[in-house]
């Protein structure tokens, strides 16, 4: 296993995920909405099985600060489920980052996919707040709470600009929404009932991908052939993403990565 010296992008993110562009939404049975059409790469059978591990901390922050309650402004529903803790920050005492988004560029998409991954909106929160996928992929979108939620899709571009792309209601508990990404991009979502609530959609070019969980810690778990590779390292805290340049070797390597507070720059 090799590690080598991780380098900041001179690229930001969303250009090195690819042009970015929401092709279809499948919602409550209804038909898809009408978008150009993005070609996608063909998808191969990719063993699921650990290739690249490492973990991702941040340094220079004071963690205690970083931990903040949510003001949900006295609603009823929500009030009743304890503190909200700010997503913005998930960091622990000793600096592991969560909920960074690693991908390997040049990826292939995965024809032997599970299920569509769930991001729920649960005790007035999106869960999971970070998704990875790979293009062409699709994202269940569901409603567990007994209070009304939207969901309102945002595309982000060059220099952090939003374009709003879809928005949907979920009124009631058991409410689900299918959408399709079908090209590489960076979406947020959130909650215009509940302005608080957002979340991130990372749609990758193919299957590589991880996001750090709460002790930094992440696997991309598709196979990958030795050579050498572009691993990178995003955060929506930061406006530029880190790269390494990896080496495969018996189908394993390993990537840390440390953000650095000072350069924390939202998009």
């Amino acid at each position: 296993m090799t590690r080598v010296k991780q380098t900041v992008s001179r690229q930001a993110p969303w250009a090195a995920f690819g042009a970015v562009m929401l092709i279809a939404n499948v919602s409550c049975g209804k038909m898809p909405e009408a978008a150009a059409e993005v070609k996608l790469s063909p998808a191969v059978e990719i063993a699921e099985t650990p290739s690249i591990i490492g973990k991702v901390t941040l340094k220079g922050a004071d963690t205690a600060a970083l931990r903040k309650v949510v003001n949900v402004g006295g609603n009823p529903f929500c009030t009743g489920h304890g503190d909200i803790i700010d997503s913005t920050w998930k960091v622990a005492d000793d600096g592991s980052l969560a909920d960074a988004v690693i991908t390997v560029r040049g990826s292939q998409r995965a024809s032997n996919l599970s299920s569509a991954p769930l991001v729920d909106q649960t005790n007035c929160e999106f869960v999971p707040h970070t998704v990875a996928i790979q293009a062409g992929q699709n994202i269940r979108f569901h409603n567990s709470d007994l209070t009304f939620h939207n969901i309102r899709v945002s595309r982000y571009e060059a220099h952090g600009k939003g374009a709003n792309i879809d928005n949907f209601g979920q009124p009631s508990r058991g409410d689900e929404n299918v959408k399709t990404f079908n090209a590489p991009g960076i979406f947020r979502l959130e909650c215009d009932v509940h302005r608080w609530m957002n979340a991130w959609v990372v749609v990758h070019e193919g299957a590589h991908t991880a996001v750090s969980a709460a002790d930094g810690r992440f696997s991309i778990s598709r196979a990958l052939a030795d050579g050498d590779y572009i691993v990178e390292a995003w955060h929506p805290q930061f406006s530029q993403s880190i790269t390494h340049t990896v080496t495969v070797r018996g189908g394993k390597a390993t990537a840390d990565f440390e953000f650095d507070f000072a350069n924390a720059h939202p998009l």
